[in-house]
């Protein structure tokens, strides 16, 4: 019976670690016998690229091959590039942080080819051309700051497949504090912002010169839509109470955010 155990042990040790190696060969630029030749050296040891949960470890052997430059992320030339996002959380959210996500790192154009839901997870394929791969290393700190983990990576030819927990994901929101009149700048896209119980009440001035014609939603922590409340009117302030269960609050113009150039206003009390 030990014997056996014994066999069982090495035979799964083994297995992590071509799976390890595999995984290694399928991101690194070996077309180099030497580079083959050090990936195979740097993953010989198995254990040390498997994480506590007994999975390999994408994000660690992403960093090794990147710390001995065999992590090629660059075309000679502009090419079709596929990332597939996988989670088995909520997708509005899920969507919105890896699209605040590429967009900080100047990822800015890209179009969804495949967007499917079951019961069990959400999967949202892109398309993008570029000859700079989003850099997975950088991406995964990306998501850590909204609250996501990433749990795999896969790469298959030109598709990045990353596998995500989501279930603390946050977007990105302008920080605000209580009781102190804050100065916007003139919105790019609308603002938003997050709400918290504490938040009694929201007031906002348009500037004098601006013809503002409010338009303020609220959201739940899954960026469900709550409430929107709209003006067909100028205003020049605006006073609300954020109903109960909201997480984030956007506030644009219901027309245009020319209508609001000159940046709003805002105090929390």
């Amino acid at each position: 019976m030990v014997k056996y155990a014994f066999l069982f042990i090495v035979c799964s040790a083994a297995l992590f670690a071509n799976a390890a190696l595999e995984k290694a060969n399928s991101f690194a630029n070996t077309k180099a016998a030497s580079s083959k030749n050090l990936v195979s050296f740097l993953f010989q040891n198995e254990d040390k690229y498997i994480d506590k949960n007994g999975s390999i470890d994408s994000i660690l052997i992403l960093k090794t091959l990147r710390d001995n430059s065999l992590l090629e992320l660059y075309f000679k030339e502009p090419q079709e590039l596929e990332m597939t996002f996988t989670t088995q959380q909520n997708p509005l959210i899920f969507v919105r942080v890896i699209t605040e996500s590429l967009n900080s790192m100047g990822y800015n154009f890209f179009i969804t080819k495949r967007a499917v839901k079951t019961p069990e997870e959400f999967t949202w394929t892109i398309s993008l051309s570029t000859q700079n791969v989003p850099n997975p290393l950088l991406l995964n700190e990306n998501f850590k700051a909204h609250g996501c983990a990433v749990l795999d990576i896969e790469k298959e030819g030109n598709n990045w497949i990353y596998k995500i927990d989501s279930r603390n994901a946050k977007i990105d929101t302008i920080p605000l504090n209580a009781k102190v009149r804050t100065n916007l700048k003139k919105p790019l896209t609308p603002y938003i912002f997050s709400i918290t119980d504490s938040m009694e009440t929201m007031t906002f001035w348009a500037h004098a010169s601006d013809h503002w014609y409010p338009k303020i939603s609220f959201y739940a922590q899954n960026l469900q839509l709550i409430k929107t409340v709209e003006q067909d009117r100028i205003a020049q302030s605006i006073k609300i109470k954020p109903p109960k269960g909201s997480a984030y609050m956007k506030v644009e113009d219901r027309y245009t955010l020319e209508n609001i150039k000159r940046g709003l206003s805002v105090l929390v009390e």
